[in-house]
């Protein structure tokens, strides 16, 4: 490790020991200021290197380089998205992807989080990398393309195109002067935190601070004395994704507080959940499943410190005295110093304000329709804003054919020629079934079916894995949405993403799930088996009949295999809120595959159902009929007897077709389908 540090100390890049096997800075006399006593001189890095030959070795950014450190194959993809091209420079392999060095004078601000897995290195606050030859968790650093360094015009202008602020940046730290601070504050600024604790208390102080509504630029540089006091040295990456996190909570100012708590702040209202916090107790409030009825307004609350649990969840009418009495009496057993009566007052002015700011109702005598036709998402299997539902068994391909609707999206192109994909838009995937490996995958099959690649696409293509309920991710589906303009949004699988708060046959889970889809104000499409035991001779999504009633859409598909490579999907439209049922598509999908029979190729086409020998069954009655006496005339019961389907039903649906002049009705009494017409069934 001494060569390498002394071969860049030569070319003029200052570097520092690191901790063996870790990436934050050794304790050693020679570097009593952790990254700050990175060096050039031979002789400091010789003692260094010497008394810690197994230290890994960290170099400097700032005067020497600037690099973009991109974070796995998301990291690569969030660039590919943004239409970025890495340039041919010099880079470093880490274990989970690449550090791309550029020359020191790019006009990159340091940022955590350009994109998704993308941080920028600088020498503001002073700045390092672990380098080449380092190891960590067994995993080596290499130098993968020994090149000079580079430059990155397009990185550049990209950033300063779409650089925000979530406060004005014009604050000066003297702006915190005159803001009484508990002993606790100025305690911590100036100690700092052991090891274990660093986070926990970056949070509480930064929740402090925004609750004096001191502007998030300002906080940074008070909270940076925090970070240096620490034991060890907190990261400024660690430190920025801190604050940048508490400062989605807004102030509470319209509620009352007093000498013996706080007053919170609180995330922005988002579907039937609400977290306050107060960070002067360390407290925090988790509430969901808020409803307003006759009898009060009921809630789940869970009470809670930034590690540790208090009390709950429990349920609560914030309006009943008796129910509140109660709770308050169990929380004085838990803690004492809390003055719950008052956070228990503060939380129903929170909720009950919320609610009512919905607004009044119309007057329908003054109401001005828009006169406008439904909207359309992906045309015919998305509407614009609403949630729509994909069923079937496992393994008929569901997910693939989402898959397919996004990427039409993202790209403008449509995976099959009869589909209208609309203006490109950004799409998001909401994974609680797959990995992200999967999806590249499949996505990469199906862009090539489409003869395209990641390149081509004009809008973000985003994934995102999950756990848990899908209420619990609300706010950062909302960022998501927000940041990369998402109109349609994929949640595979529907039950998954409920939760195991409920059973999925709970009306109450289906109820908050389509609450919370639809608190996005965007399209969605949520993916769902088929329910066992149907009542159904079709089939209905697995659980709970809300599920089905609550989705404006819904499309159950069927497939029949033809070979090894291919195979038959019949698409039947089931409900269509606003756009009546319409005719059920047959798709062709043909596969190819590498070695590891993983996906490199998926091609869709259209397809005749009525060649099938099964899926010819989820075709309508009269298109069957149809297609049967398309090139021979057939009585009635040849007809009932080749499809076998009930003569009764055979001859009303010959008469509806005959009126709709789809038929004739030859003198002999058989029926034979008129060439030059369609079939016709209502569309959007």
């Amino acid at each position: 490790m001494l060569s390498a540090a002394l071969a860049y100390s030569r070319q003029g890049v200052a570097c520092l020991a690191l901790v063996p096997n870790q990436k934050i800075p050794l304790k050693h006399p020679l570097q009593p200021n952790g990254s700050k006593s990175a060096t050039t001189d031979e002789e400091t890095l010789t003692k260094l290197f010497t008394d810690h030959a197994d230290a890994n070795l960290g170099i400097a950014c700032g005067d020497s380089f600037v690099a973009v450190d991109i974070d796995g194959r998301e990291g690569e993809e969030a660039m590919v998205l943004a239409g970025l091209k890495i340039p041919s420079c010099l880079k470093h392999r880490t274990p989970r992807g690449f550090h791309i060095l550029l020359e020191p004078d790019t006009q990159l601000d340091q940022t955590a989080g350009l994109f998704t897995k993308v941080d920028v290195r600088t020498g503001k606050s002073n700045g390092y990398l672990v380098a080449p030859p380092s190891v960590v968790d067994g995993k080596r650093y290499e130098v993968f393309s020994d090149l000079p360094l580079g430059r990155w015009d397009a990185l550049v202008e990209y950033a300063r195109a779409n650089k925000q602020s979530s406060r004005p940046r014009t604050a000066p730290a003297q702006a915190w002067d005159g803001v009484a601070q508990p002993s606790w504050v100025s305690e911590y600024l100036l100690h700092g935190a052991p090891d274990g604790q660093r986070n926990d208390v970056a949070a509480r102080l930064a929740g402090y601070l925004n609750s004096k509504h001191i502007p998030v630029d300002v906080a940074r540089q008070l909270l940076e004395t925090y970070r240096l006091a620490c034991s060890p040295e907190m990261s400024a990456l660690e430190l920025d994704q801190t604050i940048q996190s508490i400062y989605r909570y807004v102030p509470a100012d319209d509620v009352f507080v007093s000498t013996e708590l706080s007053a919170p702040v609180v995330d922005q209202s988002v579907a039937n959940r609400r977290t306050i916090r107060w960070a002067d107790e360390d407290l925090i409030g988790e509430l969901s499943r808020i409803s307003d009825t006759r009898s009060g307004l009921d809630c789940r609350i869970l009470f809670r410190t930034h590690t540790t649990a208090i009390y709950g969840p429990v349920r609560l009418n914030l309006l009943s005295s008796s129910s509140r009495e109660s709770l308050i009496r169990q929380l004085k057993t838990r803690t004492k110093e809390v003055n719950w009566s008052m956070a228990l007052d503060q939380i129903t002015n929170l909720v009950s304000t919320s609610l009512d700011d919905a607004g009044s109702g119309i007057d329908m005598r003054y109401y001005k329709p828009s006169g406008e036709k439904q909207g359309w998402a992906i045309r015919p299997f998305v509407q614009d804003k609403a949630a729509s539902l994909v069923f079937g068994t496992g393994g008929e391909g569901k997910s693939t054919l989402v898959v397919a609707m996004l990427l039409s999206k993202a790209s403008g192109r449509a995976f099959i020629p009869n589909i209208d994909p609309g203006a490109p838009a950004g799409v998001l995937f909401a994974d609680w079934e797959d990995n992200e490996e999967s999806f590249w995958i499949t996505c990469n099959a199906l862009l090539a079916g489409m003869g395209m690649t990641f390149d081509d696409l004009l809008m973000p293509v985003v994934y995102r894995h999950f756990a848990g309920s899908l209420g619990d991710y609300t706010d950062v589906i909302s960022d998501e949405i927000a940041r990369h303009r998402i109109e349609v949004l994929a949640i595979d699988s529907l039950v998954a993403s409920s939760g195991s708060e409920h059973s999925p046959n709970d009306a109450e889970a289906a109820r908050v799930w389509h609450q919370v889809v639809s608190s996005f104000g965007i399209a969605s499409i949520g993916i769902t088996h088929i329910a066992k035991n149907s009542a159904s001779k079709d089939g209905t999504p697995f659980g709970s009949v809300f599920y089905f009633n609550l989705a404006r859409s819904i499309f159950q598909v069927s497939r029949e295999v033809e070979s090894e490579h291919s195979s038959v999907l019949a698409v039947a439209h089931r409900k269509g809120n606003n756009t009546g049922i319409m005719k059920t598509m047959g798709l062709r999908a043909e596969f190819e595959s590498d070695e590891f029979d993983r996906a490199t190729k998926i091609t869709y086409s259209e397809a005749d159902l009525n060649t099938t020998e099964v899926l010819a069954t989820k075709l309508s009655v009269t298109d069957r009929i149809l297609y049967a006496i398309k090139d021979i005339a057939m009585e009635p019961k040849e007809i009932a007897e080749e499809l076998d389907i009930p003569s009764n039903t055979v001859r009303q649906a010959l008469l509806r077709a005959k009126e709709r002049k789809l038929v004739d009705h030859l003198p002999n009494g058989q029926y034979k389908a008129r060439p030059s017409e369609d079939v016709t069934t209502q569309t959007p």
